[in-house]
């Protein structure tokens, strides 16, 4: 039973790197290897970033429906991880906590599209700031499907101002209007306090340090292990597959119907 939840953890780690490739290419953006803020996206293998609905399931493959109407084939192997997105709260959130978080607006005003709350075993996984594409936050509700963006991890400072439940620190994912530079940004919470009904935090990476408004229903989600016996016909999907491998590095479902937001 230990082996099979270190096997199962192991799974989310995989997926949760996907979301650290520096690097990626899918069909609205190309690869990029880009320097943003104080921190230089180091070469990484290209990957597609996939964003849907599955709407066949495979011995060897899923078919996903993405979010601009099209149709994508997700390959899985032996090696494919899969995991479970579920709905959390910025009231979970503690100070300390390595997060990510997709953004919009210029990097003195940074204002939160998802936010995900990392498990301690990816801590350090992907920190910096590099390009990003789309997030399924804005892809599901029909947002714009190009544009510049990109993610910054990194680790919460510190927190306050915690009522509203918003966390401060730099971002980079293309979220929200196309024409907007967006990001993610991954880190530590240092505290803060936004307007009424925002939650503003702190977050540290190495190489720089952000503040990031949260408004009130921002998507915040974290991650459980799971199996590819969870997959069923419905189910949205965040995919992650890399240009060199035959099959996707990780799959990601939200659970309960949720959107992968990321």
């Amino acid at each position: 039973m230990l082996t099979k939840k270190l096997m199962l953890l192991s799974g989310v780690v995989a997926v949760l790197g996907g979301c650290g490739q520096t690097t990626s290419t899918d069909s609205n953006t190309s690869t990029a290897n880009i320097a943003m803020g104080n921190t230089t996206a180091s070469a990484t293998p290209a990957v597609n970033r996939v964003r849907g609905v599955i709407t066949a399931i495979g011995t060897d493959a899923l078919t996903v429906q993405t979010y601009d109407g099209k149709s994508a084939t997700v390959p899985l192997d032996p090696n494919t991880k899969f995991a479970w997105v579920v709905k959390s709260d910025l009231s979970t959130l503690k100070d300390g906590d390595f997060i990510g978080t997709a953004t919009t607006g210029p990097d003195n005003a940074l204002r939160a599209v998802e936010l995900v709350i990392f498990p301690e075993a990816m801590r350090g996984t992907g920190e910096g700031h590099y390009p990003w594409d789309v997030p399924g936050a804005v892809a599901a509700a029909g947002g714009g499907t190009s544009g510049s963006s990109a993610m910054t991890n990194g680790t919460v400072d510190g927190q306050s101002a915690m009522t509203n439940g918003t966390v401060d620190g730099q971002s980079a994912m293309t979220n929200g209007t196309v024409a907007q530079q967006s990001g993610m940004t991954n880190g530590t919470v240092t505290g803060g306090a936004g307007k009424p009904g925002e939650t503003k935090l702190s977050i540290s990476y190495k190489g720089g340090k952000a503040q990031v408004v949260v408004p009130v229903g921002t998507p915040i989600v974290r991650f459980e292990p799971a199996e590819r016996t969870v997959l069923a016909k419905g189910q949205k999907l965040f995919a992650i597959v890399a240009t060199d491998s035959k099959g996707a590095k990780s799959v990601a479902v939200g659970k309960d119907g949720l959107t992968p937001p990321m």
